[in-house]
């Protein structure tokens, strides 16, 4: 009886302190000796002058980063994790933006099994957050990002736009915003664009902007969709959009777009965080990869972007008080333009 319970205890021991280190084990962070460096270093120099969209910012930054590796400012980064900091801020000197820097991860790019599993797409509805009817009718609809495009996120879309269309007015809220998926900007767009320029032959899809490299090459295009589910809220109604300075990708498009298309939207807040690139990964050893902004976005009217500067608000304010602003700029538009709006309202109609 007594040799058992010993042997209870002993396993339980060694369960306990098995538990205990595996809880505060660090994170697997791999050792760089002065060969891997140079060759990390000076490969990801060797990407950035090849592939970045901005050619010469581009070289300026790889000139500084191999001159940095051979005065030996990174000899004593000696794993992935501190190389990764300090490549990133020494890049972030020269070449800022948001998608050229050095990550480290902390699993084995290696091994796929080691990769965090993502989150299912539809757990958040695509970011299509919620939507509400507000006082007068005006109808709010939060986003929280923008998700790639697949049959359950378009049908998705088509539900969530559908709500609004009978509104008078409606607001529209990016605030904090973000997510790659400019193909859903351009269809949430399509319930709330027409064709503005031409009144005898309007064209069915209109042409928002494109992703363009280093060449000038045009890689994607965004457009409206004319066939889309559910009923549109259409071209002509009060619109606006809400941001602030945490509003990045997608987001930005989406809101830029629409105010530059004929002014058709009323953008309210703070400018967004100026991001119009976008990036693409390579792994570059176990644990590091190297990410490069590889495309600009390019408005299909003004032939410009956001970057840097971000979207600047027609009507700024601070972020907590967007949504009172665009609150009362909807209704002194509802109160002066009852008729004119359901008229258009109607030309709009698919």
């Amino acid at each position: 009886m007594g040799r058992q319970r010993w042997i209870a205890g002993a396993l339980l021991f060694l369960m306990t302190s098995a538990g205990a280190q595996t809880a505060s084990a660090p994170a697997l962070d791999e050792a760089l000796d002065a060969p891997t460096r140079a060759h990390i270093i000076n490969e990801y120099a060797r990407r950035l002058t090849e592939q970045h969209v901005d050619g010469p910012r581009a070289k300026a930054a790889a000139d500084d980063l191999r001159k940095r590796l051979a005065r030996g400012e990174y000899d004593d980064q000696l794993t992935a994790r501190s190389l990764a900091a300090r490549v990133t801020r020494d890049l972030a000197a020269v070449a800022p933006d948001r998608h050229t820097y050095l990550e480290w991860v902390p699993y084995d790019l290696g091994d796929e099994r080691q990769r965090p599993v993502p989150p299912a797409p539809s757990a958040d509805n695509f970011g299509l957050r919620r939507f509400e009817l507000m006082a007068n009718n005006i109808g709010y609809l939060k986003i929280t990002r923008f998700a790639p495009l697949d049959r359950a996120s378009i049908e998705a879309a088509g539900r969530f736009m559908a709500q609004a269309a009978d509104c008078p007015a409606l607001i529209i809220d990016v605030r904090d915003a973000g997510g790659d998926g400019q193909q859903m900007a351009a269809l949430l767009s399509s319930y709330l664009l027409v064709d503005r320029r031409s009144y005898i032959f309007p064209d069915k899809q209109l042409h928002l902007h494109d992703q363009i490299d280093r060449e000038g090459h045009v890689t994607a295009e965004y457009w409206t969709t004319w066939d889309v589910a559910g009923k549109r809220f259409g071209g002509y109604k009060p619109l606006y959009v809400l941001v602030n300075d945490k509003t990045n990708g997608a987001a930005e498009g989406f809101a830029y777009d629409l105010q530059q298309y004929v002014k058709r939207a009323v953008v309210v807040g703070a400018p967004t965080m100026g991001d119009a690139r976008v990036g693409s990964k390579q792994r570059i050893s176990r644990q590091l990869q190297t990410s490069i902004a590889v495309t600009r976005a390019s408005n299909a009217m003004t032939r410009a972007n956001w970057e840097s500067m971000g979207v600047q608000p027609d009507r700024m304010t601070t972020s907590g008080a967007a949504l009172d602003t665009a609150l009362q700029l909807a209704r002194d538009a509802i109160l002066v333009q009852p008729a004119t709006g359901k008229a258009r309202a109607a030309q709009s109609a698919p």
